[in-house]
Parts: structure tokens; C-alpha cells; sequence
């Protein structure tokens, strides 16, 4: 089951990337994913929920862009497309 790999590379992916953003909370990831791309997408929903669930990074939401090939897609996707990050409040 490669979608574990993919769940915990997208987890990575999101710290690396909110580090850039001290104090904020991520809330949701955007991942597009290509028909072809090898990779199920109910089973990768469930990993990356699992992982989140043991992870500091709880309460974090995955949306998932199916993507069929055509109409300016390749169908091989498979990539990061957002961040929602919710800033810290200043007082």
C-alpha cells in the first residue's frame, strides 16, 4: 500500500512548507491526483486521517482532487496544490 508512503510524504510536506509561517496553524491540504497516477484515493484518505490522528498537526483536513486525464491535464498528477493556514491571532 503505497498511499501510506504518499500520506506521511504529503505530512512532511506540509511541515516543511508551514514552517515558512510561524505560529500558524495548517488546517487543510489540497492534493490533486491523476487517474493514472497509481494511487487510490479512498485508501489514501484513510491514511493520512489515521496519521493525523497520532500527529500534532490534528485537526488537519485533506481535500483531494480527482483529476482524469484530458482537457489540459496529463493524468499523471500528483502534487500539493494548497495550504489553508490559519494565522495566529495578535493582541
Amino acid at each position: 500500500m503505497h498511499e501510506l508512503g504518499i500520506a506521511i510524504s504529503i505530512l512532511d510536506a506540509v511541515r516543511s512548507q508551514s514552517s515558512r509561517y510561524p505560529g500558524a496553524h495548517v488546517r487543510k491540504v489540497g492534493v490533486r491526483i491523476g487517474e493514472y497516477s497509481g494511487v487510490d484515493t479512498e485508501s489514501l484518505r484513510f491514511c493520512f486521517e489515521t496519521l493525523v490522528k497520532q500527529d500534532d498537526l490534528e485537526p488537519l483536513a485533506i481535500e483531494i482532487e480527482y483529476c482524469p486525464a484530458g482537457n489540459g491535464t496529463r493524468g499523471d498528477e500528483l502534487d500539493l496544490s494548497y495550504l489553508e493556514i490559519e494565522e495566529p491571532e495578535i493582541t
